[in-house]
């Protein structure tokens, strides 16, 4: 009977061993098949999100600030951290809010202590759906205060469909036709976040005798000048980087006319 038991007791060990062998193999195969969808997502999400791909987001994104942001001075503080290499495109992909505002919130804190500016492209961020965007700018703004970012770092939005909540160039004069033209200062090729440190954003306010209205009131009179030379569809081409040569022409007799009315230099 002993002998038996022992028999017994090796035969159970062999079964267990086979066991653990199976399922460790087993283990194995669905692990590689977890790293083969991982890799497959991955793959999916690089073809979903690669239309237009990185490179084509980052030279149109620098065009555009070029061009638009920098070219017509709607941001006076604008040309100095380009030209000293101090301006970053930082890319993030996807629809997810938590992702992009991790990535937003990664370039504020960087910011804290290195001077310059980055701008938070973000191709997926509801691009046709302003107020959506806005709601991630909310949640942005929400986890500036948990990490006590406020009065240090700050991000001003930009988006294809972008409007001032409330506000529009109409001066009641009735031309319906102009009413939130200003609203194009601010229409960017894609959905950005723009990360500025406070201290810069001050500094640059207080060569403005502290008023950075002037600003904002100087691009006002940009914006009605183009259209009444161009008309809406003018403004459109001019701030979207895809005007003609005559529109160009237009564009540096308006700046000019606007430069003899106390254009902004910072």
């Amino acid at each position: 009977d002993a002998e038996d038991g022992a028999i017994d007791a090796d035969t159970a060990s062999g079964r267990t061993s086979g066991s653990k062998l199976k399922g460790n193999v087993k283990g194995r195969e669905v692990k590689e098949e977890e790293e083969v969808k991982e890799e497959d997502d991955e793959e999916e999400k690089k073809e979903l999100y690669d239309d237009p791909p990185d490179s084509v987001v980052h030279a149109e994104s620098l065009d555009w600030i070029k061009q638009v942001v920098i070219g017509l001075n709607l941001c006076p503080f604008a040309a100095s951290p380009l030209a000293n290499n101090k301006l970053s495109i930082e890319i993030t992909r996807g629809h997810d809010a938590e992702s992009i505002s991790a990535a937003v919130l990664l370039e504020l804190i960087l910011r804290v202590d290195n001077p310059g500016t980055t701008v938070v492209v973000a191709p997926e961020c509801s691009p046709d759906d302003f107020e959506t965007y806005l709601q991630v700018l909310d949640f942005i703004e929400l986890i500036m205060e948990e990490h006590e970012l406020v009065g240090k770092v700050q991000v001003a939005p930009f988006h294809p469909l972008f409007e001032f909540g409330g506000r529009s160039d109409n001066d009641g004069s009735n031309d319906d036709e102009a009413e939130g033209i200003d609203n194009y200062t601010n229409r960017s090729p894609f959905p950005m976040f723009h990360v500025l440190r406070e201290e810069e954003v001050g500094a640059a306010v207080d060569k403005l005798d502290g008023d950075a209205s002037v600003v904002f009131d100087r691009n006002i009179r940009l914006m009605k000048m183009l259209y009444e030379r161009l008309g809406r569809e003018g403004v459109e081409k001019v701030m979207s980087c895809d005007a003609s040569d005559d529109m160009k022409e237009a564009v540096d007799e308006v700046l000019k006319s606007v430069k003899k009315t106390n254009d902004i230099k910072l």
